[in-house]
């Protein structure tokens, strides 16, 4: 008697058997075991890979259901997100996703799908910025498949590999700003709100919040009150550069 292997059938029945598990009668969406957030994102890729958007759909709104039903489940929350991000192509819920996953190789996945949605949506800044996130997660995880398929997407992004190896810029201080990230650091120095230099420069308010920390960290500062003031002297020592000495006057 001859065996066939037909691995899309395979990948059919594990399917509907974590399915089953996780939304199913007595599954985990119960009172019982805690519900695999990851598992629930990874049903509605492979219904997303099969083309089947009305399943995947269902799988979202039952994982937003499951989310509901435990309410201080962090994990499922931005699973809920990151479905509903993943069918709408929607970048907003990725990125809160991506801010609010607790696991980090979940948070690194919704990272890479925010660059890839935006890049979708033809916005090159905010993909690069969300992939070399990714990229830097996946680093300190080490998962090489996943660096790799994130440095192809940064080359289709038009980014050349010295521009986002990490020895292409310092690690700390003012010089280790992207470009984006010093626009954002300068006009919440001149007090704007996350949400008025979104307006300004035309992004999310989670993308400003993520650069925000990014900011943050790279200047060892906790607040808008301390980024003001090294603003301020960073302006100060690059007005000191630039201003041209005073001519030499011969004694009268």
């Amino acid at each position: 008697m001859s065996f066939s292997f037909d691995s899309q059938t395979y990948v059919r029945d594990l399917e509907e058997q974590l399915r089953l598990i996780l939304f199913g009668a007595g599954g985990a969406g119960g009172a019982g075991e805690a519900p695999d957030a990851e598992a629930a994102v990874l049903l509605v890729r492979g219904a997303l890979a099969d083309g089947d958007r009305p399943r995947a759909a269902s799988l979202a709104r039952s994982t937003q259901q499951l989310a509901e039903a435990r309410p201080g489940h962090r994990d499922l929350a931005a699973a809920a997100a990151h479905a509903r991000g993943l069918i709408d192509r929607d970048s907003a819920c990725l990125e809160v996703a991506a801010s609010t996953y607790a696991a980090p190789l979940a948070r690194a996945k919704a990272a890479e799908d925010a660059g890839v949605a935006w890049a979708g949506q033809g916005n090159r800044d905010n993909a690069v910025a969300w992939l070399r996130e990714a990229y830097a997660q996946y680093e300190q995880l080490g998962t090489a498949g996943a660096m790799a398929r994130v440095r192809s997407q940064l080359r289709a992004a038009g980014v050349r590999r010295n521009h986002w190896k990490r020895a292409d810029k310092p690690a700390y201080g003012w010089e280790s700003l992207t470009e984006t990230e010093q626009r954002i650091a300068d006009l919440v120095a001149r007090g704007l709100s996350n949400r008025q230099v979104a307006g300004r420069l035309f992004l999310s308010t989670h993308t400003v919040a993520f650069h925000l920390r990014h900011i943050y960290w790279k200047l060892d500062v906790n607040s808008r009150v301390q980024l003001a003031r090294l603003a301020a002297e960073q302006a100060q020592m690059e007005s000191a550069l630039t201003t041209p000495p005073g001519e030499c006057m011969p004694g009268g």
